[in-house]
C-alpha cells in the first residue's frame, strides 16, 4: 500500500523533515486525474508543480538532437515522484512527461510550495539550484544520441555508442531520469550491465565480475555500443507488499464524492466499498466490516453520528466525517466523545487519505 507521507520522505528535498512537517505539506496535496496518453508537461514548459503517482504509469522522453522525436528514458509507476526540482529553481522543464495509461496523482503547486519554504526554511534553495543545474547539465550531454539510434518505445530506451556518450555520461544519465531498468554495454566481445532501481545503482555485473571489480574495468572502456532498457512495470507492486489489504467505506449522498474517495484509496492500495446511505451501509457491513467508515455529517436517511454510534455497538470501526463550514459547534463536542472519530476540515482527498494513514 502506498504510503503518500513515507514517499515524501524519499524526496531529496524533504529528506530532513520530521513527521510534522511531512503532514502539512500533505495537507497542501492536490488530487487530480489524467486521460491514457495525456502530455503532462512537455519540454521547455514552466516548472511550477511537483507530481506524486497515486495509480497509472508515465514516460519521462527526451528530446533528440534534431528536437524532431523523442526518446523514452525511463518510465515511473504508483509511488514514484517528479517535478520536484523544478519547484525550486523555477526553471522550464527540461524533459517531457506522458501518461501511458489513465493514471491519478497528487499535485504540489509552486504557491503551496512557497508556504511550505517559508515554514522551512532548512530546505535550502541554494543546494536545490545546485542540483538542479547539475541535472540540465547531463541532459545536455545526454541528448547527443545518434540520429541513427533506433527506439522500441515499447521495451527499449536510447541506444547508440560509447564514441559518442562516455559511460560516465550515461551513468549520470540514468541516475538524473530516475531508471528503473539495466543499461547493457557491449564492447568487444564483452557483456556490462548497469542494473538500476528509481535512479540508485543497485549492482553492477561483468561476466564473473561484480559491482566495483566490474565498474572499475569498464570505466577505461571507450569504444562499445550501448543500450537502456527501461524495467516493465508491474502495476500490482504497491498491494502485493502490503499481505494485509485495509478496507474502507464510503458513505455519502453524492456520487461524485463517493467516486472521487473511491478511485484515490483504490489506487493506494485499499479495498474500498460505497454507499450513498445508512440502509445500504449496514447491508454491506453485514457481509464485510470495514477497518474505517468514510461517512457524510447528514446522510439521505439519517444523522451520522447515530449511524456511528449504532455500527460501533456491534464492531470496532474507525469513523471519518467531512466537514464543511456548515458543521456546528456542538456536532465536534459530540464527536469528541466517540473513540475512534475523526472530524476533517475540508473535503480535499489529501487530507482524507492522511487521516487514514495515521488511524492505520
Amino acid at each position: 500500500m502506498i504510503q503518500i507521507s513515507k514517499i515524501l520522505k524519499e524526496v531529496p528535498i524533504f529528506k530532513m523533515l520530521g513527521k510534522e512537517s511531512i503532514d502539512f505539506i500533505v495537507e497542501r496535496l492536490k488530487f487530480k486525474t489524467f486521460d491514457n496518453d495525456e502530455l503532462i508537461f512537455r519540454t521547455g514548459d514552466p516548472g511550477d508543480t511537483m507530481y506524486i503517482i497515486i495509480s497509472g504509469s508515465v514516460d519521462i522522453l527526451i528530446s533528440g538532437p534534431d528536437s524532431s522525436s523523442e526518446q523514452v528514458v525511463a518510465t515511473l509507476g504508483p509511488g514514484d515522484y517528479f517535478g520536484e526540482m523544478a519547484l525550486l529553481t523555477g526553471e522550464t522543464r527540461s524533459a517531457s512527461v506522458k501518461t501511458k495509461d489513465s493514471c491519478e496523482m497528487f499535485l504540489l503547486h509552486q504557491n503551496d510550495f512557497d508556504v511550505i519554504l517559508e515554514r522551512f526554511p532548512s530546505i535550502s534553495l541554494s543546494m536545490g539550484k545546485i542540483v538542479s543545474k547539475r541535472l540540465r547539465d547531463t541532459l545536455s550531454k545526454a541528448s547527443t544520441l545518434p540520429k541513427e539510434a533506433k527506439l522500441d518505445t515499447k521495451e527499449s530506451g536510447p541506444s547508440g555508442s560509447l564514441k559518442d556518450n562516455s559511460l560516465v555520461e550515461l551513468i549520470s544519465f540514468c541516475e538524473s531520469n530516475s531508471l528503473t531498468g539495466e543499461l547493457v554495454i557491449n564492447h568487444i566481445g564483452e557483456k556490462g550491465v548497469f542494473q538500476y532501481e528509481k535512479g540508485e545503482l543497485a549492482g553492477v555485473i561483468l561476466g564473473s565480475l561484480k559491482d566495483d571489480k566490474a565498474l572499475d574495468k569498464m570505466m577505461h572502456w571507450e569504444e562499445g555500443d550501448f543500450e537502456i532498457i527501461p524495467k516493465p512495470l508491474s502495476f500490482n507492486k504497491a498491494k502485493e507488499k502490503d499481505s494485509e489489504t485495509k478496507k474502507i467505506l464510503i458513505v455519502n449522498n453524492s456520487l461524485v464524492v463517493r467516486k472521487l474517495i473511491e478511485r484515490a484509496f483504490t489506487g493506494l492500495g485499499y479495498e474500498v466499498a460505497t454507499a450513498e446511505n445508512i440502509e445500504k451501509s449496514n447491508k454491506l457491513i453485514e457481509t464485510s466490516v470495514p477497518d474505517i467508515i468514510i461517512t457524510d455529517v447528514k446522510l439521505a436517511d439519517g444523522s451520522g453520528i447515530e449511524f456511528c454510534r449504532d455500527v460501533k455497538t456491534v464492531n470496532d470501526v474507525a469513523f471519518i466525517f467531512l466537514s464543511d463550514e456548515s458543521i456546528k459547534p456542538e456536532f465536534e463536542e459530540e464527536l469528541k466523545t466517540i473513540d475512534k472519530a475523526e472530524l476533517t476540515k475540508t473535503h480535499e482527498v489529501s487530507e482524507i487519505v492522511k487521516i487514514v494513514e495515521n488511524m492505520i
